[in-house]
This record gives structure tokens, C-alpha cells and sequence, in this order.
């Protein structure tokens, strides 16, 4: 899913906003690290919402955003608009998978050593090698 975001700049620095999450911003001293910062930073707001049972918003394009009397400032401003995905965690399914025995002992010692449970380790370890 990809998320509007507003780039300003101020001086030397980057800010990033999201008009669809309100309260999501973030900084940087580059773009480039300003979108991955970004990006992690509406992550984190979107799983901080879940938990504490926030519904997210309902989600809208760029041309109803433009459109939106409320934002014509921020986009009349704005260093560059772009489009950040977002991963938003859906309902858990269950899958069958096929592994080496030892593997999967390794999986499982290290999945305890580290909190988790074995389809949460997995999880975590598929969402990290997507991330890059």
C-alpha cells in the first residue's frame, strides 16, 4: 500500500509529514535519509495504532489530497510529494512449510533465546529481508 507524503525543507534539513496520518512526522539532514526514516516512522505509527486499537484512517490519493482545501498550503510548499509504502499487518494464516530437521531445531532454539514463537521469528525474519 502506498502513503502520501509531504517533503519540506527548512534551511539544511528535511521534514516529512503524512496528511493521511496526522502526528506521523519525521527529520533528517538528507532526502535519502529522510525517506527511510520516513518510512520507518509511519511503519511504527501505523503498528502503534493497531495495538492500541485505533482504526486507521481510511486512506486517500494524491488527487483527493490535492483537492483537499485543508492541504493546499503543505502541497504548495512541499519540496517533493511522494509515495511511501506502508505495511499494514493483516489477519494471521495459517501455512504449511517444508524444512531441513536440523534447520528447523536451529529455528526453533533461536526463536526462544529470542522471545518469540516460532511463526513470529519467521515473521520477523521475512518482514527484516524485505526490508533490506
Amino acid at each position: 500500500m502506498q502513503i502520501v507524503a509531504l517533503v519540506h525543507k527548512d534551511n539544511e534539513s528535511y521534514g516529512i509529514s503524512f496528511p493521511d496520518f496526522p502526528g506521523c512526522i519525521s527529520a533528517a539532514s538528507s532526502l535519502d535519509e529522510l525517506l527511510l526514516d520516513g518510512k520507518e516512522a509511519l511503519d511504527l505509527h501505523v503498528e502503534m495504532m493497531l495495538q492500541d486499537g485505533e482504526p486507521l484512517p481510511d486512506l486517500r490519493s494524491l488527487d483527493v489530497l490535492r483537492a483537499d482545501p485543508e492541504f493546499a498550503e503543505d502541497f504548495a510548499t512541499a519540496e517533493l510529494v511522494t509515495l511511501l509504502p506502508v505495511d499494514i499487518p493483516g489477519r494471521a494464516v495459517k501455512v504449511t512449510i517444508t524444512m531441513e530437521e536440523h534447520l528447523l531445531m536451529r529455528l526453533n532454539k533461536a526463536a526462544e533465546r529470542q522471545g518469540y514463537t516460532r511463526s513470529g521469528f519467521i515473521a520477523e525474519a521475512v518482514r527484516r529481508k524485505l526490508a533490506g
